[in-house]
């Protein structure tokens, strides 16, 4: 499958205060949006103060310092204006779209909402209630809980991707936390500003580049957080929940980063053994063979510096002896035949359809921009994607699956009833016992 993407042409530049600027007109539509990326996320969090991130955030798209909430919202509102936070772990997207003939209301407040957030007692207390409800919710979902509980075997406590926000870390964070890691993290240097649609260039320059490079501020960017450890030897946690009866599983092991060069090949493996719906080899073995479960998959989650590489289901808790043992069968198997030629030209073929999709529309557009620029990444990285993928020979990719997908050791979760499931996880290893209303 062919695949040709030109970016539109795009204005970047670099601000005096270490701010970058991406200008990317598109007159097709009538909307405008504007986001700045942070290389601040999740795994900046203070220790002990897990959920820092996500309620600083939070707060900005409460109002500003300038603009109580109320009003500020209420702005937003008339206009049709809506504002984003998304809270990566090692970065975040604060976005905003609108009409463009708002641009000159909305532009200064978004950015008033960035420079001077509103961080009032109020409006956090009323934000710490809904974070704390929201976590409730997570203790009651199977797949949720095994996630947040492979993540704290995997890295363990030292690391930060080991220490998700709990109802104890949120309900300890004061304003003065937020202020502190507003202070400390958030700031002009290392942040990207994007401004995409019905924009034009000299009138954007004109009117709004005077105000970014206003934001004068010495915040320390962060980004990539440390590689953790690897797997000394297999870790076990059941996690009991008795009115389940189900199973829900997820397994894994460290994994390839972002950054590596072997990422894009493992990602081809990947969707050969288990991201490829029902053309992969789990989905096969245990679903359209055996009927064990509706749905298996594999998942590879990068960092920069750093990876995981899940399997998950969930089945019957009588099965979960028979879904283990098939799993590592085909994943043993997976390991020393690598993949065939007709199976890397369709997992080619998926990939590069699958961006193609993820580039429909300026909104989406932009946002793949800002991935680039996280990753130190030029425009060819998408235009040449397809060439790329196509240079990958089959021996590199069997290459990777021996070098990074060839685990003996693993972290196994299983989040169901004790009494059924404790005696087959224990042939995996010594296992942790937790209550699902326990903490990771």
């Amino acid at each position: 499958m062919s695949f040709t993407f030109t970016f539109p042409p795009i204005q970047e530049h670099v601000l005096s205060n270490g701010l970058r600027i991406i200008r990317a007109p598109h007159h097709a539509h009538r909307g405008i949006h504007i986001a700045i990326q942070m290389q601040v996320g999740k795994l900046h969090d203070p220790q002990g103060l897990e959920g820092t991130a996500d309620l600083a955030f939070g707060m900005m798209q409460r109002g500003s310092a300038v603009t109580p909430h109320e009003a500020f919202a209420a702005r937003f509102e008339q206009l049709g204006a809506a504002l984003s936070a998304d809270v990566g772990d090692e970065h975040t997207v604060f976005g905003c779209k609108f009409l463009s003939c708002f641009a000159d209301e909305i532009i200064p407040l978004f950015w008033e909402a960035i420079t001077k957030p509103g961080l009032n007692e109020k409006e956090l207390t009323r934000l710490k209630k809904e974070t704390a409800t929201a976590i409730q919710a997570e203790y009651v979902d199977p797949g949720t809980l095994a996630h947040k509980h492979f993540a704290r075997e995997l890295f363990g406590s030292r690391h930060p991707a080991g220490r998700g926000h709990t109802r104890n870390s949120v309900k300890k964070i004061s304003l003065d936390d937020l202020q502190q890691f507003y202070d400390d993290r958030v700031g002009p240097r290392g942040s990207i500003v994007i401004v995409a649609g019905d924009v034009h260039l000299d009138a954007m320059q004109s009117r709004f580049e005077e105000l970014f490079s206003s934001w004068n501020k010495e915040a320390a960017p962060t980004g990539s957080v440390a590689v953790p450890e690897k797997l000394g030897q297999q870790k076990v946690r059941l996690v009991d929940k008795p009115d389940f009866s189900q199973t829900s599983l997820l397994l894994g092991h460290n994994a390839v980063a972002e950054l590596s060069p072997d990422k894009n090949a493992v990602a081809l493996a990947n969707y050969i053994l288990g991201a490829g719906n029902f053309s992969s080899r789990l989905m096969e073995r245990i679903r359209s063979e055996h009927g064990k479960t509706y749905g298996i998959s594999s998942q590879i989650t990068t960092h920069k510096q750093f990876g995981a590489f899940t399997i998950g289901t969930t089945t019957q808790s009588e099965q979960v002896a028979d879904v283990l043992a098939n799993i590592f069968d085909v994943y043993r198997h997976f390991a020393q035949e690598g993949v065939t030629a007709e199976e890397l030209d369709k997992a080619k073929q998926f990939a590069v359809g699958n961006l193609a999709f993820q580039l429909e529309g300026i909104h989406n557009i932009a946002e793949k921009l800002l991935w680039l620029r996280l990753f130190d990444r030029d425009n060819g990285y998408i235009e040449n994607f397809n060439a790329m993928l196509e240079a990958i020979e089959i021996s590199q990719v069997n290459d990777a699956i021996t070098r990074h997908l060839n685990e003996k050791n693993f972290v196994i979760v299983g989040v169901g009833k004790k009494s059924v499931i404790a005696p087959v996880l224990q042939t995996y290893g010594t296992v942790m016992q937790v209550h699902f209303r326990s903490d990771p």
